[in-house]
């Protein structure tokens, strides 16, 4: 036999049929590309409130509202807790999301104002549980500091919020569990900050509390 070397076409280039052609399986790029559109139609507010919010003191009313939101539901524990888990299951897979949840919550709580009582009621119930269930790495000055926009305490929004807050946490929790809490917050010394400017005495704390 020969051991030359079979002659060959030098500089062609061998195409593969487009049928052939197998793209690349990975399942985290596109649950990443499927969570980005969800943000770019403004997922993150949608799930809290139906709906977008603007700046000011009242609400859009364009188009239809988001059935399935945090403000849609029953003011009750059981009903709003099964959200809470969902988002924890969503920011265990996706960490880099906790980010929207901050800033999503903060603007919220800045604008308690926007929302009727019993909505504001709903968003107190979903805070305390989002700590209650240990939503990941959401720390507690994001709750705590926006609060205090002395407008919306000198109404007794701030008021009425923590309290709901306080008692839908200490349903699940121990009272050093709060603690802890509002020492993360650093406003463990100074609950007061919470009161309206003409409540603001150990007598009227005694009393509410």
């Amino acid at each position: 036999m020969s051991s030359k070397e079979k002659p060959t076409l030098g500089g062609t280039r061998i195409k593969t049929r487009k049928r052939n052609i197998a793209a690349p399986l990975d399942p985290a790029a596109f649950a990443d590309a499927v969570v980005q559109i969800y943000l770019d139609n403004a997922g993150d507010l949608v799930i809290f409130t139906g709906g977008r919010t603007q700046p000011g003191t009242t609400k859009p009313d364009e188009g239809e509202r988001h059935p399935y939101s945090i403000i849609e539901y029953e003011a009750k524990r059981e009903v709003i807790l099964p959200s809470v888990i969902y988002i924890q299951k969503v920011l265990r897979r996706r960490p880099f999301l906790i980010k929207n949840l901050e800033n999503v919550m903060r603007r919220f709580l800045q604008s308690l104002e926007l929302f009727e009582e019993n909505e504001r009621k709903k968003l107190a119930i979903f805070t305390a549980l989002a700590f209650s269930q240990k939503l990941s790495g959401l720390p507690p000055e994001t709750v705590f500091q926006p609060l205090l926009k002395d407008n919306l305490v000198a109404k007794g929004l701030v008021l009425t919020f923590i309290t709901d807050f306080f008692k839908v946490y200490l349903n699940d929790n121990s009272l050093d569990d709060l603690i802890s809490i509002l020492k993360r917050g650093k406003i463990e010394d100074n609950l007061l900050v919470f009161f309206p400017p003409a409540k603001r005495t150990n007598e009227s704390f005694s009393e509410h509390f």
